[in-house]
């Protein structure tokens, strides 16, 4: 009988904010990576990016950093505004 190892799950160890002005040829106006141990700034950083009337669940998102989630947690396009901003762990 084989033994199975356990599975290793990787740890986030990043954050991933980053906003796309469309209006000035898709040039990126924030690209920013932290450490997650500095998620809080990071959080802060991008409501103030995200157009106040996109409705974002910044609880979820928290949860998500919280419980170890990998991959995009946050894409938002606003036409109004002529940005999208993006928000992922890696």
């Amino acid at each position: 009988m084989a033994v199975q190892e356990p599975k290793v799950t990787p740890k986030p160890t990043t954050l991933r904010v980053k906003v796309v002005d469309k209006s000035k040829a898709g040039e990126p106006a924030v690209n920013v990576r932290m450490p997650i141990g500095i998620v809080k700034f990071g959080m802060t950083m991008a409501k103030a990016y995200v157009p106040h009337s996109t409705d974002v669940d910044w609880d979820a998102i928290t949860a998500a950093i919280e419980a170890g989630e990998l991959g995009k947690i946050v894409d938002v396009d606003d036409d109004a505004e002529h940005k999208t901003v993006e928000v992922w762990i890696e």
